[in-house]
């Protein structure tokens, strides 16, 4: 067992009672995103109505993850800081340096060889502060994120522009630098602008061809690479029901292609099952005890335009597979108008 129980148990112990200071003050219905946010702040006191996209706000995330490139200048830093721990649970993950050339065993051993002198301090110095450590050829950063630490209703942050991944779980997990990084595990407030929330409703169910992804390109042909700049992603609707959590996490990870900050979906059974099929049954206990908690709330969802700042509407049950550019992500074609478009612009048939 990787992840930490006793700290997973005093979480979901406090969530309930946090969340019902939030409302005592804000005297309104809330999004998950908000419900994850307030029950985050660095002062838990201090609670207002803070002003979406212009509020400077200060956090304490839960977790931090690492991978191995962007690691070394953060571990350097902590070093410094004159911790002998670390004050949240943080882990290192070496993925990022190996280059894929050959084939999984060839490229890790010459990753190995090359990074031999890296490998080595990430371990050690991980192993000095009480930071979990994973070898190269442990796996991506994210999946094993996702498969060991994400948890419902959690906060984290993590060294890469993809740790929005973990919101297939339900979790706020936000990329960051190494600089954030440190003041995380040194218990420092960490600061965000309070961010916008887009929300998402998804209706219907995925058939044919179509599968999660095209949820996600579809959603960056409607709001470009730029159009979720500070803000959060938020899914809900009877379609989210319908998604895997695996699906749900892709979805998630790509929504850094549309600059957001994090995107998330709503506590289901879908994550219930996920959970148990890794190994984690007593998470999916502690969320289930408080799972409506970890959906936005029903008047939320009775009247979304009123509580997100932009309202999108998608049903699964319509939409095709989706063509996107690996350098235009934005450039969303349905699989139907991409034979007009091969034909008009001349592009190449192979």
């Amino acid at each position: 067992m990787v992840y930490d129980v006793t700290m997973l148990e005093a979480f979901y112990a406090a969530y309930k009672g946090k969340l019902e200071h939030v409302r005592a003050v804000l005297k309104r219905p809330l999004t998950l995103t908000e419900k994850i946010l307030y029950t985050h702040l660095y002062e838990t006191t201090g609670v207002k109505e803070y002003k979406r996209g212009e509020d400077y706000v200060n956090f304490r995330p839960d977790r931090v993850a690492m991978q191995d490139a962007t690691a070394q200048m953060a571990l350097l830093q902590f070093m410094n800081a004159g911790k002998d721990r670390v004050a949240v649970p943080s882990t290192v993950h070496c993925d990022h340096l190996i280059q894929a050339y050959k084939g999984a065993k060839e490229d890790i051993a010459t990753a190995r060889t090359t990074n031999e002198e890296v490998y080595d301090f990430l371990r050690d110095v991980s192993s000095r502060y009480g930071i979990g450590f994973w070898n190269p050829g442990a796996g991506i950063i994210h999946q094993v994120v996702l498969e060991n630490y994400a948890f419902p209703g959690g906060m984290m942050v993590g060294t890469d522009s993809h740790t929005p991944n973990a919101g297939g779980l339900g979790m706020v997990a936000v990329g960051v630098g190494g600089a954030d990084a440190v003041d995380v595990m040194t218990g420092m407030e960490w600061e965000l602008k309070i961010p916008r929330i887009i929300g998402v409703r998804l209706t219907g169910k995925l058939n044919g061809w179509a599968s999660p992804k095209d949820v996600i390109l579809k959603l960056a042909g409607m709001l470009t690479v730029k159009g979720g700049t500070n803000a959060i992603i938020e899914y809900f609707g009877s379609g989210t029901e319908s998604l895997s959590a695996t699906g749900k996490a892709t979805i998630c990870n790509m929504g850094a292609e549309v600059g957001a900050t994090a995107s998330l979906f709503p506590f289901d059974e879908r994550m219930v099952t996920y959970l148990k099929a890794t190994g984690r049954e007593c998470v999916a206990g502690l969320a289930e005890a408080v799972g409506a908690d970890l959906r936005a709330d029903e008047a939320v969802m009775d009247e979304p335009a009123k509580y997100y700042d932009r309202l999108i509407e998608i049903d699964l049950s319509e939409l095709e597979p989706y063509i996107n550019g690996p350098f235009t992500p934005d450039a969303a074609t349905p699989i139907s108008k991409f034979a007009e478009k091969v034909l008009l612009n001349g592009y190449p048939r192979k």
